[in-house]
């Protein structure tokens, strides 16, 4: 686990170095990686980003508390162009990924159905994992497009559709069942479902950490561990303690006069 852990940390740092990379990996299955998506309505760009991290690798370490990754886009010409000038309150973003054969994980804080009939295949069943690798294809294009191997690329609305908008996505991440967006700052879970073959339904679980698209980079970190309060009876003695003390010193004082 700690080998992993430090080949995903090593691969976050090299992908916000900004070296070049192929496209986003989709090939049905766990090799898929996870891309980050944000979206200013304000200026009409998208921001997509691969992180290089695959379905089975997140699946790996799903109860991990010590799994994180950094991703820094501070020297990303396609994040300087993105954030420069953005309306930082109006800025949405996900995180996804999809195995189709499989299932598929999401950045979304509020409680999952687990039955995918219920949902009508909204989240978490084929369709949706469909829907996710079908989007990382729009992002591929762009890299195409401009025959650049970069980890980024940005689309505008006002472009052809397809080159990876988010409102491309629409049918994955805006449904009226569920809105998974996540604000820019704000910190936010990380929703796994899997597919369950025996019966073509959904079993969904939560991941320990969170992902946070803050500052000028991405991070996925495990909760704060939460402050223990001392019992009532370590104040106690320690009162009672200093009491003794100054009785002590008291004598002390009486002699030396």
């Amino acid at each position: 686990m700690k080998t992993l852990n430090k080949t995903l940390i090593a691969a976050a740092m090299l992908a916000g170095a900004g070296s070049a990379n192929a496209s986003i990996a989709y090939d049905q299955s766990g090799s898929n990686e996870a891309y980050l998506a944000a979206y200013d309505i304000t200026t009409g760009k998208t921001f997509n980003f691969d992180t290089g991290v695959t379905y089975d690798n997140l699946v790996a370490n799903e109860n991990n508390s010590a799994f994180s990754l950094n991703f820094d886009f501070s020297g990303d010409s396609n994040w300087t162009n993105f954030i420069t000038g953005a309306s930082l309150s109006s800025i949405k973003y996900v995180v996804a990924v999809g195995n189709t054969n499989v299932g598929a994980a999401i950045t979304l804080d509020s409680p999952l159905t687990p039955n995918a009939e219920v949902n009508q295949g909204i989240f978490f069943g084929a369709d949706v994992a469909t829907a996710i690798s079908a989007h990382a294809i729009d992002i591929n294009s762009k890299v195409i497009v401009n025959n650049a191997q970069n980890l980024s690329t940005l689309a505008l609305d006002s472009e052809s559709p397809g080159a990876g908008q988010f409102g491309e996505a629409t049918t994955v991440w805006n449904s009226w069942i569920q809105d998974p967006t996540a604000s820019y700052g704000q910190s936010i879970g990380f929703q796994l479902g899997v597919l369950d073959q025996t019966d073509g339904h959904n079993i969904a679980s939560t991941f320990a950490g969170k992902w946070q698209l803050a500052g000028n980079g991405l991070t996925f970190s495990a909760p704060a561990v939460a402050a223990v309060p001392l019992p009532a009876a370590v104040w106690l003695f320690g009162a009672g303690l200093m009491t003794m003390l100054r009785a002590n010193r008291r004598p002390s004082m009486a002699l030396a006069a």
